[in-house]
């Protein structure tokens, strides 16, 4: 299912990499995100009504072998939901972290079932 999302960016590219061959890999994907590549940075952005996790880890995958590091964050267009993905060169992937704070409580993504579940309904996105 599609998700309305806007998203910014930016991963800094290893010395020596052949940006042709990159371009190429990435203007050959079935993506929504635009990509402006200056000196050894990519800038990212994806503004969109259909917004799908699996085409934005195909697109982060693909960066994976030229980049040192990388961020991607993201919001639903309403504001009400905040993620993002970090790479990490050590595990070469891509981690998705998701903000959200309750009243006076941190949740991690594992308890929001078990809070919502008890009828904890407090729970509001933190804005990174």
């Amino acid at each position: 299912m599609g998700y309305c999302a806007d998203g910014n960016g930016e991963v800094f590219l290893k010395d020596g990499i052949n940006i042709k061959e990159l371009k190429n890999k990435l203007d050959n994907l079935n993506s929504s995100i635009d990509y402006n590549i200056e000196d050894q940075v990519i800038m990212l952005e994806e503004y969109t009504f259909s917004w799908f996790e699996d085409r934005t880890y195909t697109f982060l995958n693909t960066l994976k072998p030229y980049i040192e590091e990388g961020i991607m964050e993201y919001r639903s267009i309403d504001a009400d939901h905040h993620w993002r993905y970090i790479y990490n060169p050590v595990l070469n992937k891509w981690k998705e972290k998701i903000a959200c704070t309750s009243y006076g409580y941190i949740v991690r993504k594992s308890k929001i079932k078990e809070l919502v579940n008890k009828n904890i309904d407090q729970i509001i996105e933190d804005r990174f």
